[in-house]
């Protein structure tokens, strides 16, 4: 699947029950909720939607995002 395919079927889930949560690319391997901000990343392809992995980078700019390998990194590292 190709990023757009994945904005035409996916929502925010923190948002679905009161706004839209249209999802939009806010940078590569990353979905941003228009609603609500939070931001979700994409791991090989495939998003993280979890509600606690968008609550993380809630309103955090673009351009300060991670990388998916830095991402990666630190997530394993709170093993």
């Amino acid at each position: 699947m190709n990023i757009q395919d994945y904005l035409d079927i996916l929502r925010c889930p923190h948002c679905t029950a009161e706004n839209k949560g249209l999802l939009s690319e806010v940078k590569s391997d990353w979905l941003g909720c228009s609603d609500c901000g939070r931001q979700y990343p994409m791991v090989e392809g495939i998003p993280v939607m979890l509600p606690e992995e968008g609550d993380k980078w809630q309103g955090v700019a673009a351009s300060e995002l991670p990388t998916i390998s830095e991402h990666d990194r630190f997530v394993n590292s709170a093993d």
